[in-house]
């Protein structure tokens, strides 16, 4: 009896040790695509909602002083519009990529979890817009004029930014820890995911070859959340020269070069990641 025993405990501790199957893994290819998909789907929303406004309006504000247009914020319903719809994309191609990767048993054992990521997710994204928001202040954005225009172009940068590493890879791990019992959010994890160094060292001593696919899958996916990271920043700075000019173009109302700055950025991010990340390794 103590020999079965001590058996079936065995079994029971060797199938602890078993690495979740690759289907919890989101391969690097079809993390590619969903990015992508994410980035010009909200390029294409840009387009549309804001393309048919600033011809209108450029039309009528022709006669205008350049400094008068420029001076000329985009109206709050439109930017409401933008922001609702990319969210509404982000969300639904995240959940899509998510429940596509799970089982059905998977499917019943995390939908328990959805309540705290969605939570989680919140808190998240309402810190980090917060904080960019102090950074555009910082970098010269006047916190008395336009504040609300202000938090809703930071609020978009962070909603594209921070909820497609909720992708159902271990990326969306980083996002929360348990702390006594309950789910919190990682700040520093999430830091360090999105711009902390990238590990290169790939444990060969692991005895499934699985878990080391999974391994080079995470970094991978890692570098691909940072290059999309790292343009969309790119984007920004470089759209802030538009600021500085006085030709009274359209694409200068603000919070436009914000907008278009982190939108095109994205995707140039993006596409960086498919050409680099996907061939390399």
């Amino acid at each position: 009896t103590n020999i079965s025993s001590n058996r079936n405990e065995t079994k029971r501790n060797e199938t602890t040790h078993i690495p979740k199957p690759l289907a919890q893994t989101m391969v690097p290819t079809a993390a590619a695509i969903t990015l992508a998909t994410h980035a010009v789907g909200n390029a294409i929303i840009l387009y549309q909602i804001f393309s048919p406004l600033l011809e209108h309006d450029a039309i009528d504000m022709t006669h205008l002083d350049p400094s008068v247009i420029i001076d000329t914020a985009i109206p709050l319903k439109h930017l409401g519009h933008f922001l609702a719809l990319s969210c509404i994309l982000s969300i639904a191609i995240i959940s899509g990529c998510q429940w596509a990767t799970l089982t059905r048993n998977e499917i019943q054992e995390q939908s328990h979890k959805y309540l705290s990521l969605v939570n989680n997710n919140m808190i998240l994204i309402g810190t980090a817009a917060v904080f960019a928001q102090c950074s555009f202040i910082l970098c010269g954005i006047n916190p008395m004029k336009l504040p609300i225009h202000t938090f809703i172009s930071a609020l978009y940068v962070t909603t594209i930014t921070v909820l497609p590493i909720t992708l159902s890879t271990p990326s969306g791990e980083v996002i929360a820890s348990m702390q006594h019992g309950k789910s919190r959010v990682n700040y520093e994890a999430v830091v360090a995911y999105l711009f902390g160094p990238i590990s290169n060292n790939i444990n060969q001593s692991t005895q499934h070859k699985q878990q080391r696919q999974q391994q080079l899958y995470q970094r991978k996916v890692q570098r691909m959340h940072q290059y999309s990271t790292l343009g969309t920043l790119i984007g920004m700075c470089a759209c802030a020269i538009f600021r500085v000019l006085d030709h009274g173009m359209q694409i200068q109302r603000y919070p436009m070069p914000i907008i278009i700055g982190a939108t095109v950025g994205r995707v140039g991010g993006v596409l960086m990641t498919v050409l680099v990340t996907v061939t390399v390794e």
